[in-house]
């Protein structure tokens, strides 16, 4: 991507003044403070080690904006990311993460990966009257509203025994949101930043609620609703204007929230990394997807990293396709793997065994991976 153009789309995401406030001085002296007066006002939530860990001086940097840019997308548009490693807040962030995870999880609708989703799949036959459909929420962490999301978080943590000063922390991990872009400083006020270790399950959490009242107020067409963060993969009684009906419906609920949603096509229907295809019979087949953009590049076998970087790329993708395909796709999805290893540097043969690193050592002889 052109640098002028980059530059052009980080910009116009920075124009948004509901969402980032430019300010003329550095956050991160006052951060550092706050956050250090907080921990030691709420002494009493962690372990001694804990403490003493989050409460000593560090050296810290402000958190800097970048975007990745989404090749699979008409336009290209950036997602921003903030990184926030060595920022002020990203130690009390990873461990108040760890604290809120716990809350999460618990829903009928919860998927935790691609092979928790494909155990799923195996007990599913979609019936003549069904349409698979995905939804995908836009931009979802910039459009998670804090304030509503800290009452929901409050509520989950009494809810679960937790102590009310988590609210307390988590409100500064995510009010006290700034970045550097280019000299700039800049003020987060709204929303999430995708970077920080708390975004994820902050996301999550507010997701959960949205979907309570989703599919409570909605019209009962829904046969299966399982989510992967923002992505949902959905099963609902009707046609083509009963899905563009629920979505009305969903994007009805809240303002800030709204959705995209693909129909399948052929009575086949990609989520996640997943490829799914109805059968006669209504049960699913399924095998890996890949967007269109996808390039099939990996680390070369030829680039000078630690041989265990190396093995990785082959047993990775071996152990992607026994795990995501059925038995009627693994034969050629194993076939697809052997021509992108040699195409990348490797000697193509697929290793017997590659579950948990055992008898890895076949891609030929007893080396661990070979180069061409």
């Amino acid at each position: 991507m052109d640098r002028l153009d980059y530059d052009s789309k980080i910009q116009a995401l920075l124009a948004d003044r509901s969402v980032y406030k430019p300010v003329n001085y550095n956050p991160t002296a006052r951060v550092t403070t706050r956050l250090r007066k907080l921990i030691k006002e709420h002494e009493e939530l962690f372990t001694g080690d804990d403490f003493t860990n989050l409460h000593r001086p560090k050296v810290v940097q402000p958190p800097k904006l970048y975007g990745l840019p989404k090749v699979h997308k008409s336009g290209i548009p950036l997602r921003p990311i903030v990184s926030q490693i060595g920022s002020p807040s990203y130690h009390l962030a990873k461990h108040v993460a760890g604290v809120l995870q716990t809350l999460v999880g618990k829903t009928t609708s919860f998927v935790k990966d691609s092979r928790h989703f494909i155990d799923i799949v195996k007990t599913i036959k979609l019936e003549p009257e069904e349409i698979m459909v995905s939804f995908d929420v836009e931009s979802l962490f910039t459009n998670v509203p804090l304030r509503e999301c800290l009452g929901i978080v409050k509520t989950k943590l009494v809810e679960n025994g937790h102590p009310e000063g988590y609210v307390t922390l988590l409100e500064h991990c995510l009010e006290g949101n700034y970045f550097l872009y280019h000299g700039q400083f800049y003020l987060q006020v709204d929303g999430v930043a995708m970077g920080s270790p708390v975004a994820p399950v902050i996301a999550n959490i507010w997701m959960e609620h949205f979907e309570e009242l989703a599919l409570r107020s909605g019209p009962p067409v829904i046969t299966l609703w399982k989510r992967y963060v923002d992505d949902v993969f959905c099963i609902l009684r009707g046609s083509s204007d009963t899905v563009e009906r629920f979505v009305d419906h969903l994007n009805s609920i809240h303002p800030k929230v709204k959705f995209t949603f693909e129909m399948e096509s052929d009575r086949s229907l990609p989520f996640l990394d997943v490829k799914l295809k109805a059968k006669p019979d209504g049960t699913l087949a399924h095998s890996v997807y890949r967007k269109p953009t996808h390039t099939d590049r990996y680390l070369q076998a030829s680039s000078h990293h630690h041989p265990r970087h190396l093995q990785s790329v082959v047993t990775s993708l071996v152990n992607r396709a026994r795990d995501l395909c059925d038995s009627e796709h693994l034969d050629e999805e194993l076939a697809h793997v052997q021509k992108v290893l040699r195409k990348n540097g490797y000697l193509q043969t697929i290793p017997r065994k590659t579950k948990k690193g055992r008898d890895i050592r076949r891609l030929t002889g007893n080396q661990p991976f070979c180069r061409m």
